[in-house]
């Protein structure tokens, strides 16, 4: 069986381990893509079939279905090449992410998205 992982849940992931660890509440889109890769690298060393979602597409319907946890922003909105963060809205919290998209995981997914190699790609370590 294929585990997708979606940009939300992997953002979710990514910002519950930002908030606690430095309460930064941002995740650029480059972190989130070095994060995903290796969380999919731990899956598959684990011989799961892991697949990243992260296409314009699948950032777009995050933004629509998740619009009351995240928004998107750039460093400069005239700047096409500017870095782009998916941000934590300030109503929610860590346990909102939680509660919201860690309660289903699985738990091989679960421990791929805190394992310190996935960590230190976000500049976390252990």
């Amino acid at each position: 069986m294929s585990i997708f992982i979606g940009i939300e849940d992997l953002a979710a992931n990514a910002l519950i381990a930002l908030i606690n660890k430095t309460n930064c509440r941002r995740v650029s889109f480059k972190k989130l893509v070095k994060y995903g890769t290796v969380v999919v690298k731990i899956l598959r060393n684990e011989k799961e079939d892991a697949v990243l979602l992260l296409s314009k597409d699948y950032t777009n319907e995050m933004i629509r279905n998740y619009s009351d946890f995240f928004e998107i922003e750039k460093t400069d909105p005239e700047d096409e090449f500017s870095e782009e963060f998916i941000i934590l809205k300030k109503d929610k919290s860590v346990e909102d992410l939680k509660n919201h998209f860690r309660a289903f995981l699985s738990l091989n997914v679960a421990l791929a998205f805190i394992n310190k190699e996935s960590l230190a790609e976000l500049g976390l370590t252990a």
